[in-house]
């Protein structure tokens, strides 16, 4: 089998629960991505072929790029009234990090919490917790289908192999792994069609994305002894449906990069890669960010410019003693 014991252990503990709850709410991070919100559709779907009644919530608004994959239209932003035998988080390494995760607390007092995630930092918050370091929550969800026998349609098999394929950035990262593959391969004899979520990732760029682009090219910075290349993206400018980061890190020179965005809330939302052994999750947790070895987030609140020399100073003093 392709997950380790404990998983295994935990899902078969849980097993009468997927089975038999009446009411499911599934839930997400703050700013949702693809292995986010394809993972969350797939376990709607897994629960709903078992008889559950699923409502899947994220407070913040969907990116243009996710408003496009079919399914995504069913996501609701405000919790219904109603009573739920049990939530489940995926793709969160923490509590903290569900955007309104205050409007669970009355929920929690009957439901149980399930935390389904792959990120190495994982908190471990719930009730009952499925861990498993693996690429994206999508393979992991794809194997527990496979081990519950449940059977994968064209439309669940899609969302899975758009998840995974984010996460791994189209199969290129390291945390892409022989199993990885033996996933995707499952979902594309599934019916997964790879060039159509390849041309929803990667090929629908609006025109005001390369806008965006401009600006963050125009303000990059590459430092080469330390090979760190990063830039700034400041508030009022059109939603950047084009991953920058993703974009930079193309960059030769460099090995770690990073993207800062004014969220225009008193938010700087960023976003750090490495491309060589520097633990840009460890880096993080300085700051109260948290991801992957070699992608990580943070959230922080200040003023653009202030934050982008205090994160750039604190990140030059690690690589310099990395």
């Amino acid at each position: 089998m392709k997950l380790s014991t404990q998983t295994l252990t935990t899902l078969d503990r849980l097993t009468s629960r997927i089975k038999t709850a009446h009411r499911a709410l599934v839930t997400v991070h703050r700013e949702p991505d693809m292995d986010a919100i394809g993972s969350a559709l797939a376990w709607q779907a897994l629960l709903t072929h078992f008889g559950s009644a699923v409502t899947v919530w994220a407070a913040d608004p969907l990116e243009n790029y996710l408003k496009d994959l079919p399914g995504a239209e069913s996501i609701v932003r405000t919790i219904p009234e109603c009573v739920f035998d049990v939530v489940w988080v995926l793709d969160t390494s923490s509590f903290e990090r569900i955007k309104g995760n205050e409007l669970l607390s009355p929920i929690l007092k009957s439901a149980t919490l399930v935390n389904i995630d792959h990120h190495g930092d994982n908190t471990g918050y719930g009730t009952e917790n499925i861990l498993e370091v693996i690429s994206s929550v999508g393979e992991l969800v794809t194997w527990i289908y496979q081990y519950l026998n449940v059977p994968i349609d064209p439309l669940t098999a899609n969302w899975l192999y758009a998840a995974t394929a984010f996460d791994t950035g189209r199969f290129l990262y390291s945390n892409t792994t022989p199993k990885t593959f033996e996933a995707a391969s499952l979902l594309v004899s599934a019916g997964a069609n790879p060039t159509m979520v390849g041309k929803l990732l990667y090929e629908a760029v609006p025109q005001t994305g390369f806008q965006v682009l401009k600006v963050a090219l125009d303000r990059l910075v590459v430092d080469h002894p330390l090979k760190l290349a990063y830039t700034s993206i400041p508030a009022g400018l059109p939603e950047e449906s084009l991953k920058i980061i993703d974009f930079i890190r193309q960059m030769k020179e460099a090995e770690v990069f990073v993207v800062f965005k004014d969220q225009g809330d008193g938010n700087i939302r960023i976003n750090v890669r490495s491309k060589g052994d520097f633990s840009v999750r460890e880096f993080a947790h300085q700051f109260g960010g948290g991801g992957h070895m070699k992608a990580a987030g943070i959230l922080i609140s200040g003023e653009l410019d202030v934050i982008v020399e205090s994160v750039v100073s604190a990140l030059r003093n690690a690589l310099r003693n990395a």
